[in-house]
């Protein structure tokens, strides 16, 4: 969302594009199955669906559909945008950058061994996880793996998220636990035991917080504070 509009998207496969002044739909969008990520800039909104199909759309040309990327082979679980850059997840176990100026794929990034769930990218790196338990730290420039976390969980990894300049990742998963890593060594700096009672949906953080929600239907905030091993469970 930004100050004006919210953008939703449903396993009804439709997206909607509310104005948040009235509370009304705006435009109403459409994909063949459930929409499973979406992510909009001033120019682009793009949405990401379990039927392997990624579509583009202009926000400056009241969301007219632009173009369509196909490519991968299952569901797209997870997308992130920065500029023209567009990354997207899937679970063919494939990671591809997109540059939607060309609408070319750039790099296809296939090491995972399993279906990869989530990424976060910064235009620079891009930072994903995998039903095959991986963390894995790509150069967004290269396509090259620069570094892996094996076995990061004792589950599939469902959500990262990463800050270069505070040199973290931090990582959630479906063996209920928060971690939070050293972006440029990948060693372990912190984990967090019994903030969830049940799996780890979706993360974010900034440099005083980390906000998680979890299929226990809890919503927690982590006091994420420099001297980790005391940091707290605010709710």
């Amino acid at each position: 969302a930004d100050d004006t509009t919210l953008v939703t998207g449903s396993s009804d496969a439709t997206v909607c594009v509310w104005d948040l002044a009235t509370c009304t739909v705006r435009r109403r969008l459409q994909h063949a199955d459930a929409v499973l990520s979406l992510r909009f800039s001033d120019k682009w909104l793009v949405t990401a669906s379990k039927d392997r199909m990624l579509h583009v759309w202009r926000r400056d040309c009241d969301y007219a559909h632009a173009f369509a990327l196909p490519g991968h082979a299952v569901a797209i679980n997870a997308i992130s945008l920065h500029g023209d850059m567009l990354v997207s997840a899937s679970g063919d176990r494939t990671i591809k950058l997109w540059d939607l100026g060309s609408r070319t794929c750039v790099h296809t990034l296939d090491e995972h061994t399993r279906g990869v769930a989530t990424l976060d990218f910064d235009g620079v790196h891009i930072v994903s996880g995998s039903s095959d338990r991986s963390i894995r730290i790509w150069n967004a420039l290269t396509g090259v793996c620069e570094r892996t976390i094996a076995n990061a969980h004792a589950d599939l990894v469902r959500t990262v998220a990463f800050s270069r300049a505070m040199d973290v990742v931090v990582s959630g998963s479906y063996d209920e636990t928060i971690k939070v890593w050293s972006f440029s060594t990948g060693a372990l700096i912190h984990k967090f035991r019994n903030v969830h009672t049940s799996r780890v949906f979706k993360l974010m953080f900034d440099r005083t917080r980390i906000v998680s929600c979890s299929h226990d239907r809890s919503v927690s905030i982590i006091d994420f504070a420099a001297d980790l091993p005391r940091a707290r469970l605010l709710l």
